[in-house]
């Protein structure tokens, strides 16, 4: 018997025999198993604000906003006074606005037309609602997106009637606090009251409240709202909702899936390559993203735990940093 060939058989029954095992295991690999959903681990993280803080008033009610946490995007807010407005009627608005910073954290600047708040001034009022009364002026936010977190006021406007009478700018101030979203109260010693005198002022907490919404800074904040998915062996699927609840746009947002550690790679659908990420593109505020993924191939099929993670490197500035990762297991 020729022993080399022996040994060359056997060393090839050994190759073929693992080309074998090999092949079943790519197979076991890559082929799809049961079809198994996968369930949150947490709640995505905190981003609760403080809401309806309340103020000691007396017996009076509160100048409530018109909607929860109404703000400007930032505590710098352009106006622009139009030119039919006379010059004792600009120097009032100035005067308001001089009120409000020194009160506040809030700071106003004077702009051209792509002013935030635009002032108005016509001598035709409307019909006041109420009989022996008028109306001197008229304001408020024009342009409102609720991102739920906060109410964010894009525009307003003022509409100056009638002359003040006061030494102080009353109907500008009272109008002015129209557009950063306060009501009426029903306090005839209060600025916000429905019919004005000269004798009224700010209610103290109307300053506290304005320094409370305008604590956080003019930033995006994203958050994971929702993920459905399921597994099939190593091919992953999901369904995903992206909301920026914040105060401005959130530019270039990317979305990475890990699995188990590993990062999973997706084809850019536009330039072909492979990258570690899905690239979303901008959010504006107060808009929900909706991704739908099929057959995402995931380093293999014992992966437990998916973790769908938004601005992985934190390259955008946010309000809040830990609401933008979710895991997911078997």
């Amino acid at each position: 018997m020729n022993k080399n060939g022996g040994l060359a058989g056997a060393v090839v029954l050994v190759v073929l025999i693992a080309i074998l095992i090999g092949s079943l295991w790519f197979l076991y690999q890559n082929l799809p198993g049961s079809i198994q959903e996968l369930k949150p681990i947490g709640n995505g993280g905190d981003d609760s604000i403080r809401r309806n803080v309340d103020y000691d008033t007396g017996n009076f009610t509160e100048s409530g906003q018109f909607y929860p946490n109404m703000r400007f995007a930032d505590r710098q807010i352009s106006y622009n006074v139009a030119d039919e407005c006379d010059d004792k009627k600009k120097r009032e608005v100035d005067e308001a606005f001089d009120t409000i910073e020194d009160n506040t954290v809030l700071r106003f600047i004077r702009e051209g037309n792509s002013a935030q708040i635009k002032v108005l001034c016509s001598e035709d009022a409307p019909e006041p609602e109420g009989e022996g009364h008028f109306v001197a002026g008229e304001g408020g936010p024009t342009e409102v997106i609720n991102t739920t977190l906060y109410s964010v006021i894009f525009a307003g406007q003022m509409s100056l009637y009638r002359d003040d009478k006061c030494d102080t700018p009353h109907i500008a101030l009272h109008e002015g606090l129209h557009v950063l979203g306060f009501d009426h109260n029903n306090n005839p010693k209060s600025i916000l009251y429905s019919t004005l005198n000269c004798e009224q002022e700010v209610d103290d907490y109307i300053w506290r409240e304005i320094n409370r919404i305008y604590e956080d800074p003019g930033l995006a904040d994203l958050k994971i709202t929702d993920v459905v998915a399921t597994k099939a062996g190593r091919y992953l699927n999901f369904d995903i909702e992206i909301v920026n609840q914040g105060l401005i746009l959130a530019d270039d947002v990317k979305l990475t899936v890990y699995g188990d550690d590993d990062a999973i790679e997706f084809k850019d659908s536009e330039s072909g390559v492979t990258l570690h990420y899905i690239e979303i593109g901008d959010i504006k505020v107060g808009t929900t993203y909706t991704l739908r993924v099929d057959n995402a191939r995931m380093s293999g099929r014992g992966v437990e735990e998916v973790r769908f993670v938004v601005d992985v490197k934190n390259e955008i500035d946010e309000l809040f940093e830990d609401n933008n990762d979710l895991t997911l297991t078997v």
